[in-house]
């Protein structure tokens, strides 16, 4: 496979970077078809208690966001080149999926930058999600408290979220330029009506060079709530590598106004680290910590509590990874999300089902990861 094709097939996935398959090529050094995914599943046992609520519990097998793609590209000379992308959820747990419901579009090369257009995750995510959080998705993920929850929504759908994978998105993917490179994004209006045109912008700027990551990312929702809302989020992240240990921290401000007249206001962080023991064995673990939000909002707002109340959450995450290969590995993990009385954080992608505010959801899981 050629280095230009695994270098954009690491950019469109953000990060996980799943080994690619070529195959088919059509001979002349400039076409190629390839397949590419990674299937994670895992066994859990889930546990939601306190908030004066009857505990609930169960025991599962979890799909963890499991992908499978293909991925077109045509070398056009001059530094210039087409790709498209097709990239579907695959529910390994229950057999179904969504046909492309995820990253799925078309991209323009030139030396200039790159211009993207179809479905595809915000700016915003990439700030932290995969290059901070060590478990990236599933119960054990940060997500559950950054970015107040994941959506796969257009303009003014789950109008919460700031952890979006969005339709509809129009992207410049500028250079790395000594180790910066820059992201924008604007998603088209099409949800316009005759009293509200809501819309999103997002952007991300990132230093990524030898063991330093950096980056600030920002998103804005406009008419989200209501004509005229305007909500907003600013993310700064930051790793260094140690040798075989990297430090990974992040922070995020959430900006909201739910309804005319009221704002909402809440802060978050994220540290982690991760630690590699030889080749097979690496240990992660992740502390998260979300404020109690502030302002004059009177509801709840996607995870986060009342202002004025106790509506803080931590929650920490502990896991263990054996590679048995460069593609397979084997790992555990557990994770606990400690929420204040009217905060109603809840495990991430594979939530308990009839949680409550205030009740403090758990998971563990041993569970399988195989790329291809």
């Amino acid at each position: 496979m050629k280095r230009a094709t695994q270098s954009l097939l690491a950019v469109a996935l953000g990060g996980l970077a799943p080994f690619a398959v070529q195959a088919q090529a059509n001979g002349n050094g400039g076409n190629s078809l390839n397949i590419y995914g990674f299937l994670k599943v895992d066994v859990e046992h889930v546990r939601a208690a306190g908030g004066g609520a009857p505990a609930l519990s169960q025991n599962r097998l979890s799909n963890n966001l499991s992908v499978l793609g293909f991925r077109v590209r045509e070398d056009l000379g001059g530094g210039m080149a087409v790709w498209a992308q097709i990239e579907t959820n695959v529910r390994v747990d229950t057999g179904d999926g969504p046909w492309g419901g995820r990253n799925t579009g078309i991209g323009l090369v030139t030396p200039a930058g790159q211009l993207v257009l179809g479905q595809w995750e915000a700016p915003l995510r990439f700030t932290s999600v995969y290059a901070i959080d060590p478990f990236t998705a599933g119960i054990f993920a940060s997500n559950s408290i950054m970015g107040n929850g994941f959506a796969t929504a257009t303009n003014a759908q789950s109008p919460a979220s700031f952890d979006r994978r969005q339709p509809n998105l129009v992207q410049y993917w500028s250079p790395n330029l000594g180790g910066w490179a820059l992201r924008l994004a604007y998603a088209m209006p099409e949800e316009k009506t005759a009293t509200s045109s809501p819309d999103m912008f997002g952007s991300l700027v990132t230093y990524n060079n030898g063991p330093l990551y950096a980056t600030w990312g920002y998103e804005q929702h406009r008419s989200y709530f209501y004509a005229g809302s305007r909500d907003e989020a600013h993310r700064l992240a930051a790793a260094y590598s140690f040798g075989p240990t990297r430090l990974r921290a992040s922070w995020e401000r959430l900006s909201y106004q739910p309804a005319a007249g009221q704002s909402l206001k809440r802060n978050a962080w994220q540290l982690a680290v991760t630690h590699d023991l030889g080749e097979q064995h690496q240990l992660q673990a992740s502390y998260v910590r979300a404020g109690s939000a502030s302002g004059n909002a009177t509801k709840q707002l996607g995870g986060i509590g009342i202002p004025g109340t106790d509506s803080g959450a931590s929650q920490v995450s502990l896991g263990y990874t054996y590679r048995l290969s460069k593609r397979t590995d084997l790992w555990g993990a557990y994770t606990r999300i400690a929420n204040g009385a009217t905060a109603a954080y809840n495990l991430s992608a594979n939530s308990i089902p009839g949680m409550k505010p205030g009740q403090s959801p758990s998971g563990v899981g041993l569970g399988i990861t195989h790329r291809f």
